[in-house]
């Protein structure tokens, strides 16, 4: 038996500290409404930490760009029916951006970290739990993405049911250099604005 040595730590993808953005998905009835809590001229920032190496099946995010700042929460109380549940499915997306399954934001160890929406071949459709959930997603290279969801109540295997109304929602992402400081963080702030005001 060999002594005196420990095993690495876990080491787990970064929240970077920044506030949660929302979608927000409600039900009236038989209609869905949703609606994100930030808009195109305030992208979410993807990042990369080079260097850091990330336990388990969270390894899909090691060297890549990513983020877990949006989050699907229920606005209320939603029930689709018995047997029947919210669907979401990314019916377009930017290319190069991957999306894995994420969950409660500070349980990162909890992820699945399965490929979702297309991701390296899985279905375009997702089974959302009606919990808060933090997905993870992440692209290889820097620019801008944008994903756009289509939000529906389906049966166990995902077909639309009749009868009931659909959401949609688009979601905006930039991929930005390695984080020096807060300047970095800053600077995505900066490149909206720009973006807003019409300048380079």
């Amino acid at each position: 038996m060999v002594c005196g040595l420990a095993f690495a730590d876990d080491v787990w993808p970064q929240s970077f500290g920044w506030p949660m953005e929302h979608i927000m998905v409600s039900m009236d009835g038989s209609d869905l409404h949703a609606h994100v809590n930030t808009g195109p001229d305030n992208r979410i920032g993807m990042q990369r930490f080079g260097g850091e190496v990330y336990s388990g099946a969270a390894d899909v995010l090691t060297e890549t760009y990513y983020s877990d700042q949006y989050g699907w929460v229920a606005d209320g109380f939603i029930d689709p029916g018995a047997g029947n549940s919210i669907w979401i499915e990314q019916v377009g997306a930017t290319g190069g951006l991957n999306v894995y399954e994420g969950g409660m934001r500070m349980m990162r160890p909890s992820h699945t970290y399965d490929p979702i929406f297309g991701t390296d071949g899985s279905d375009s459709a997702w089974q959302w739990s009606g919990m808060m959930t933090h997905n993870w997603y992440s692209a290889d290279s820097l620019g801008e993405y944008e994903a756009e969801y289509r939000i529906y109540v389906g049966d166990g295997l995902g077909n639309a049911l009749a009868g009931f109304g659909e959401a949609s929602v688009t979601l905006h992402f930039v991929a930005v250099p390695t984080p020096g400081g807060a300047g970095v963080f800053a600077g995505v702030g900066l490149i909206a604005a720009r973006r807003k005001r019409g300048s380079a």
